[in-house]
């Protein structure tokens, strides 16, 4: 049996393949994604338009990761939290700046949760909170949150708030947008209508 030919860059089919919507974007913050195994191969997974897209990003995959490698006295962990500052709140505070590395947890919200509990230096990252304007286009995944984003979502927010230019980091979104576009033109009408428009949000379901 033959298998479908993949992309090696963006990972994905060659025939949903979005590199050509991929766009170089020099970002001033550092975003690290921290990746829970069962992400890396998702066919509409997010976090590797943020790898491909972003100058200064990294993608780690894991469950448990060495608190030595990580620069906790220059980290932000982002994640709704009580105790979460605002991402603009952040830099009119002038705390950050250009060494500052940005957590993003990619996986569901029981994945990323899982992530947090089991790395302590996590939890003991300051926490950084997003602004949303708008609902998520994560039309082909649902989230148990009404705020609920997908990882690249999360990244342009994060970014455009903390260098104040949405305009600037725009491909984040459309190469995000080509990819899902693809997929639900890929399927027939009434299995998207069944599944996605018509399917109530479980707390299982994905934040990515």
């Amino acid at each position: 049996m033959s298998t479908r030919a993949v992309c090696k860059r963006c990972l994905k089919a060659q025939s949903a393949c979005i590199c050509s919507a991929i766009q170089l974007i020099d970002n001033q913050h550092f975003v690290h994604v921290l990746q829970d195994p069962g992400e890396e191969k998702n066919a509409i997974g997010t976090a590797r338009i943020l790898g491909l897209s972003l100058k200064r990003s990294k993608i780690s995959v894991g469950v448990l990761f060495d608190a030595r490698l990580f620069d906790c006295q220059n980290s932000y962990l982002v994640f709704p939290d009580a105790s979460a500052v605002p991402a603009e709140q952040l830099v009119n505070m002038k705390e950050i700046n250009d060494s500052s590395v940005f957590i993003l947890l990619d996986g569901s919200w029981k994945k990323a949760y899982k992530l947090l509990m089991s790395n302590v230096f996590l939890q003991n990252l300051p926490k950084i909170s997003i602004n949303i304007d708008k609902k998520s286009e994560y039309r082909i995944r649902k989230s148990p949150r009404a705020d609920g984003l997908s990882t690249v979502e999360a990244g342009y927010y994060l970014l455009s708030q903390l260098e104040k230019d949405k305009q600037k980091f725009i491909p984040l979104l459309t190469s995000f947008n080509k990819m899902i576009d693809y997929q639900i033109a890929s399927m027939p009408a009434a299995i998207y209508k069944k599944h996605y428009l018509d399917k109530k949000p479980k707390s299982e379901e994905s934040l990515k």
